[in-house]
């Protein structure tokens, strides 16, 4: 006794369908890059907090690598920022890889001092010693740098006022010059002061 789903007008189209669906799945379109566009910040405690979404579609720099991981789904969940070799410090004119802001949120820090605080989980290889933040506006940026150990940690920057403001920069900075160094960012907390 033939079941009717073996029957080759069903099952052949069947086969052919839950084949195409296959392939689609493996191609992963969920985790392929966005265009860089403004995300907005959660607010909590008056302090911008860009996680998670907030790391949806940033824009790339060309002295950095840049990754955003996903779970399955496609949501964005970490920033991962390395430098390539025979960079030296940010320069004025330097974007970084950037999280663009909101109008909404910009207008919160707009020509105010802010304090940046940047959570992070260093490398297991070939983990940034520092990292480097700034307001990009209207100005040339203001990079602010720090060491950081090589271990999950928050790090705290006190930036300058900036106007015209509409992203923040992000750049990895390494004392070695011959290999990419990068860091993985859980969280960036801009709180106006």
């Amino acid at each position: 006794m033939r079941h009717w789903l073996f029957h080759p007008l069903i099952f052949y189209p069947l086969a052919i369908l839950m084949a195409g669906l296959l392939i689609a799945a493996s191609v992963q379109p969920q985790k392929w890059p966005r265009a860089p566009e403004a995300v907005a910040a959660q607010t909590a405690d008056g302090a911008l907090v860009y996680a998670g979404p907030g790391f949806d579609s940033p824009a790339p720099a060309p002295q950095q690598e840049m990754t955003v991981t996903r779970d399955f789904w496609g949501r964005a969940e970490t920033l991962r920022i390395a430098i390539k070799p025979e960079q030296g410090e940010p320069a004025a004119d330097e974007q970084g890889v950037r999280i663009m802001m909101t109008a909404e949120d910009a207008a919160r820090v707009e020509n105010r001092p802010v304090a940046v605080e940047v959570t992070y989980n260093a490398s297991p290889v070939n983990a940034a010693t520092g990292l480097a933040v700034s307001l990009q506006g209207a100005g040339p940026a203001v990079w602010v740098s720090q060491d950081i150990p090589p271990e999950p940690n928050t790090v705290r920057f006190a930036l300058p006022a900036q106007a015209g403001v509409n992203a923040i920069g992000l750049r990895a900075l390494s004392s070695d010059n011959d290999q990419n160094y990068g860091v993985e960012i859980t969280r960036i907390r801009v709180i106006p002061r």
